[in-house]
């Protein structure tokens, strides 16, 4: 039996429009003072509504010589603030443990490069423009923290929209309880810009007026900005090294609403099922929760399926907990908002104190709850439940707790398994017995896109919202469930997804950004506008087929797709589902092909060869090892390791086991030739292994690494393999996943 552990939060960073730090942010929440004054930092002309919750203090103009330019953005500023603030509150030095750094995103450089990505629009080979673009993926944040407060064991960005923050705090608590690392840092981080003022304003979701959360007159949010960060690491971890303990993160849980891309469902089933799966998690009794904040976004059909969802969740104890919403305090603030009020949350506990709904005046009867309006109070708070809910129905909750509460976990360690496999690449569909096409290597000439008719493979009645991207990631999604069988065996809300990608729809951003600054903000299209946030294909996925399990976008540059099978494994080992279908999709792109990725090639050789871009994606199902059997499902490989690396690792592969049997019997597989990876090789235990490659067949993608493992996975399908290695690198970090045969 191992030891049991509890997660504590030993540190809080918080960046918002009411305080530049956690304890002036604290100070402002509790006297209900607001920070939604009229946007100052671009032009906002033509805006319908333009009040928002800047962050006035910080900018990268303002901040050190070197934390301007590059891949640095406003925010990753600040991030850098609320991170730095949070790991000095739990005095955490990442040089003395295993510290993990999860970073929850969606704007990411936007505000910096959303000029640039107009002109690339129009001129894609405009080079001062790609000179801009450094700080424009998602990663870039994860990559500036690590040189600037790392270095870090391990780092992962995920999108989920406005889950984000959120989200990046289940990933950690699943790696703290994996004792893949001792502490780790994670929360949210966004910034204002103009392309998500003008899509929220083309979708009339934004108030033109100060927001007002659960108010009968309410008419939508205001935007914010900001970052909240907390360190969470293991209890014992934490005593032994004298930290102070603020609350301990209890419960957990993600899933899908599978309803529309930017409403919620409006009976609240499916949120509630989620916080009712949170407080499970936690071993919690409604009758220990003490408050709730709300994710209360002040939009009319927002706060109303949140009310319906607390009461199915909570029962006839929602009559005597508070309920408050900080949104209309900061505003909504994105993928910073889920980590943000997660740091609420843990003050409120720490502290024994509530913070307001700030605009509360007139609370609507669809909304009966137990309010805390203008100013907060003290109170007994032994537990906590922290709503965020996302577009695409990509929603979640988390429960903090005091210290000792709830009973203490154990470490899990399930078994992964593979139970389908599916490519799409210009040359067509694959399914699980064919993708082992994908490893004969081929010249890659002929077309770079996928020339497969997609709308003839789908359901056009309920793909009609769905853009390129999200078409591609549907129809090798939906052909892996198929081949493995889970699609018609119990519920599609256990089923889950994660895609990785590496720029998302960068192409349809910049056309956004062409039209508006051509056209004028009223002009921005609602169709296009949710289509543009980075974990929209995985929400359309979910939509699409029915998914309610959990739901997740990852992005790692040229191992995006290798992010995402690596987070799918560590959900289902931690018990977060059962069934997850895993992969990665690009879409054919002038501006990356011509600009971007060249920024962000792997070596100087590469680059200097610059190989012609494709499309495609492709998708694997990992499954529970019980479940797989359970349902007579055929296994078709065990995941047996998977290793992640970033550059300051000097061993990376020197974990791996040696192959099972004979060489012959064993496989190393590649997305891409890579020299550094052969050489990595040349030192390992699977010396002389030999090494076969997708670039050739599949064409040049950042999805490639999903590929490689449907490949990998189709080999074993036929029997020609029992043991392989799939690796996958990027600049600065690497993926392992070592499969064997069941």
């Amino acid at each position: 039996m191992t030891e049991p552990l509890r997660i504590s939060v030993t540190g809080v960073g918080l960046v918002t429009s009411v305080g530049e730090t956690r304890e002036t942010t604290w100070a402002a929440l509790r006297r209900g003072e607001r920070g939604i004054f009229p946007i100052e930092l671009f032009d906002t002309t033509g805006q319908r509504a333009s009040l928002g919750g800047a962050v006035r203090g910080l900018t990268l103009e303002t901040a050190p010589k070197e934390y301007r330019g590059g891949a640095w953005s406003r925010s990753t500023l600040l991030a850098l603030h609320a991170a730095r603030e949070a790991m000095a509150q739990a005095r955490l030095d990442p040089r003395r443990l295993r510290v993990g750094l999860v970073v929850g995103a969606t704007t990411g450089g936007m505000f910096e490069t959303e000029a640039r990505l107009a002109e690339l629009h129009v001129h894609p080979d405009s080079q001062q423009a790609q000179l801009e673009m450094l700080a424009h993926p998602l990663t870039s944040t994860g990559d500036c923290l690590d040189e600037a407060i790392g270095p870090f064991w391990q780092i992962r960005t995920v999108a989920s929209a406005c889950s984000s923050g959120a989200n990046a705090l289940l990933v950690a608590a699943n790696w703290l309880l994996s004792g893949r690392v001792d502490a780790v840092v994670a929360g949210g981080t966004d910034g204002l810009c103009r392309l998500t003022l003008s899509g929220f304003n083309a979708l009339a979701a934004i108030d033109p007026e100060p927001c007002r959360p659960f108010d009968r007159r309410r008419r939508g949010l205001n935007l914010g900005e900001g970052s909240g960060f907390l360190v969470l690491e293991r209890s014992t971890r934490a005593l032994a090294r004298g930290a102070e303990p603020l609350a301990e993160l209890a419960g957990w849980a993600m899933g899908a609403e599978a309803h529309h891309i930017t409403n919620p469902e409006p009976s609240g089933v499916a949120a509630g099922r989620i916080i009712r799966a949170a407080m499970r998690e936690a071993g919690l009794d409604a009758s220990l929760v003490d408050y709730v904040n709300a994710h209360g976004t002040g939009t009319p059909l927002n706060d109303a399926m949140e009310t319906a969802a607390l009461r199915l969740a909570l029962g006839d104890e929602l009559s005597r907990i508070p309920v408050s919403s900080s949104k209309g305090q900061i505003g909504h603030t994105l993928a910073a908002a889920g980590a943000i009020e997660a740091g609420i949350a843990a003050l409120t506990v720490h502290k024994q104190s509530l913070v307001p709904t700030a605009g509360l005046e007139e609370p609507d009867p669809a909304c009966s709850l137990v309010h805390v309006p203008s100013v907060g109070r003290d109170a007994r708070v032994r537990a906590v439940i922290t709503n965020s809910f996302g577009f695409g129905g990509m929603d979640s909750a988390l429960v903090f707790t005091e210290p000792g509460l709830v009973a203490a976990r154990h470490r899990r360690g399930r078994k992964v398994v593979v139970t389908g496999a599916a490519a799409l690449t210009p040359r067509g569909l694959h399914g699980t017995a064919d993708c082992g096409e994908l490893l004969q290597r081929a010249d890659g000439e002929g077309s770079r896109e996928v020339t497969l008719d997609l709308a003839a493979h789908l359901d056009l009645g309920r793909a009609r919202r769905l853009d390129r991207s999200s078409r591609m990631a549907a129809l090798v999604v939906e052909r892996a469930y198929q081949e493995s069988g889970a699609l018609s065996h119990g519920p599609r809300e256990e089923l889950g997804v994660i895609l990785g990608s590496s720029f998302g729809t960068i192409s349809a951003s910049a056309a956004f950004m062409h039209r508006l600054f051509e056209k004028g903000p009223r002009l921005a299209s609602p169709a296009d506008f949710p289509n543009l946030v980075p974990s929209s294909p995985v929400g359309h996925v979910s939509i699409y087929l029915g998914l309610g399990g959990p739901a997740l976008a990852t992005s790692d540059l040229a191992a995006s797709g290798e992010s995402a099978w690596a987070q799918a494994i560590e959900l289902v080992e931690g018990g977060e589902a059962d069934v997850v279908a895993a992969g990665g999709y690009e879409e054919a792109s002038d501006i990356v092909e011509r600009s971007i990725a060249i920024l962000f090639e792997r070596s100087s050789e590469r680059k200097s060869a610059h190989p012609a871009r494709a499309e495609g994606a492709a998708a694997v199902i990992l499954e529970e090892k019980g479940h797989a059997s359970a349902r007579g499902a055929e296994i078709l490989a065990e995941v047996a390791q998977v290793l992640t690396w970033r550059e300051h690792d000097a061993s990376p592969l020197l974990p791996l086991e040696p192959p099972r049997g004979p060489a012959r019997a064993a496989c190393v597989i590649l997305p891409r030739r890579d020299r550094a990876l052969e050489d990595m090789l040349a030192r390992s235990a699977w010396q002389g292994v030999p090494v076969r490659v997708c670039e050739g067949a599949c064409g040049e993608h950042d999805a490639l690494g999903a590929a490689a493992v449907a490949a990998a996975v189709s080999e074993f399908a036929h029997r020609r393999i029992g043991d392989a290695l799939v690796l996958g690198v990027a600049p600065g970090r690497g993926y392992a996943l070592r499969l064997v045969a069941p």
